[in-house]
């Protein structure tokens, strides 16, 4: 009887560790790309925020453009987000630039989950989540732009 018991001692120590294994590793993971998707997503709007304040204060839509596409760059760098330009970040319709004229900032970014290798993320990446960001301003009333006359917008 005693050499039955012997045998099994120590075993529930043994799958204890085990079972604590299997299960922390999908929980780590599961937590790392929860917290990567939310820091690109909080990088993503605050990114948003920024480029329509620059935007909104420029003197030109050149130079808001310019300006705005710093602003995401910058903000997006502070959170550690990779972001590479595709075309405009300010949508604006015809762009006149009028004191009170309504634009817009749409940022769209790719959060690659991780440990997945970047040649599984070419062209179309299936092992990512798509997050954006969504701002709307109006040109600053008082930026020094535009007609002189006042402006119903403002």
């Amino acid at each position: 009887m005693t050499s039955l018991l012997r045998r099994n001692d120590g075993s529930a120590l043994v799958e204890f560790t085990w079972l604590a294994t299997l299960l922390m590793i999908p929980l780590v993971y599961v937590v790392l790309a929860a917290v990567s998707v939310q820091r690109a997503a909080f990088a993503t709007t605050a990114a948003a925020r920024e480029a329509g304040r620059a935007y909104a204060t420029a003197s030109s839509d050149a130079e808001g453009e310019q300006r705005a596409e710093a602003a995401v760059a910058l903000a997006m760098h502070d959170q550690g987000v990779r972001w590479t330009p595709s075309g405009r970040v300010v949508s604006c319709g015809p762009c006149d630039f009028a004191p009170g004229s309504p634009f817009t900032v749409d940022l769209h970014t790719l959060v690659t989950l991780p440990f997945v290798p970047h040649w599984m993320c070419g062209g179309r990446c299936v092992a990512g989540i798509r997050v954006s960001g969504h701002h709307s301003e109006h040109i600053d009333c008082f930026a020094g732009t535009g007609p002189t006359e006042p402006d119903a917008r403002c």
